[in-house]
């Protein structure tokens, strides 16, 4: 086979295989039935082989036609991943940076927003998310995220190791008759923190307690959260106590919506490191954007 098939008969080939009718492929491709068979049929004289078997009922992929709409479907993503990647190159003017929801909307947001409204001339794009981040596929200049090893061939700059420590919303407080009690407070529901395959990294109660010299291995049901916002936000209405992490507690101990119990921090097991590849270096804002995320911490 010398010649590449049509686009459109491939296209074809993938709608009817996905819906198992060339009368519904019709309606979504915007073309009549007739038009999709005669697509087919090209594409089967040139690959010299038949891809559906025919019925009254609709059509079905052939061992061939299943083979070959692996691939098929493989090839039109790239196309369509090369289309967004060449999108985004012609997206200069924003710097779109990538992290966690709960460092979004608790850190970087806020400070996005000051810096912003110092230099108006710059466009900054939030994405918000859990995903590991694939640069020459995701229209992403740089991204914050937990530990490095999941980037060892991208740029890397140390931004900050966070700590927990326990805090609890003010009203909850005035329930407990002994402030200085702190068996007295960890009667209260206890706020639990998920994060999956990150939680070695991230204290927890148990090692709260073992650092304060208390048994860590009856703990007090409360509720359980895999995203740090949600957590602190039950916290802040009084839903139970929550070993905070310090940069994301910021405004709610600044405005006293939370309270620290005592001084006792616990780190993190893993820094947050700013991520980019060296392409990224090519857009003009952004040395300036990186500098100033470092000047945050």
């Amino acid at each position: 086979m010398s010649k590449f098939p049509i686009l459109n008969g491939l296209k074809a080939f993938v709608v009817s295989a996905k819906l198992g009718s060339f009368s519904s492929a019709a309606e979504i491709l915007c073309i009549t039935p007739a038009a999709v068979s005669q697509q087919i049929r090209q594409l089967e004289s040139q690959l010299e082989s038949v891809l559906f078997e025919r019925s009254k009922s609709g059509v079905r992929l052939t061992h061939a036609g299943e083979q070959y709409l692996y691939f098929v479907d493989q090839a039109l993503d790239s196309l369509s991943r090369g289309q967004q990647a060449l999108s985004s190159l012609k997206k200069q003017s924003v710097f779109t940076i990538a992290t966690f929801p709960s460092v979004a909307s608790k850190w970087l947001m806020p400070n996005i927003f000051t810096f912003m409204q110092e230099r108006p001339e710059l466009e900054i794009r939030l994405e918000a998310g859990h995903r590991k981040i694939n640069f020459y596929r995701d229209d992403v200049d740089a991204c914050i995220g937990f530990g490095d090893h999941d980037y060892p061939n991208e740029e890397k700059v140390y931004l900050f190791r966070d700590s927990v420590s326990l805090v609890v919303s003010p009203n909850l407080l005035d329930q407990v008759d002994d402030r200085e009690d702190v068996e007295s407070l960890l009667k209260m529901p206890m706020i639990h923190v998920d994060w999956g395959e990150d939680n070695n990294y991230l204290p927890n109660w148990r090692d709260w307690l073992r650092v304060v010299g208390l048994d860590g291995s009856k703990l007090n049901p409360g509720l359980h959260f895999n995203l740090s916002n949600l957590a602190i936000e039950a916290a802040v209405e009084g839903k139970g106590i929550l070993l905070g992490q310090g940069l994301l507690i910021q405004n709610e101990l600044k405005d006293g919506r939370l309270v620290k119990v005592d001084d006792i921090c616990l780190p993190l097991e893993q820094a947050y490191y700013l991520i980019y590849p060296k392409r990224t270096l090519d857009k003009s804002q952004a040395l300036e954007v990186i500098r100033f995320l470092q000047s945050l911490v």
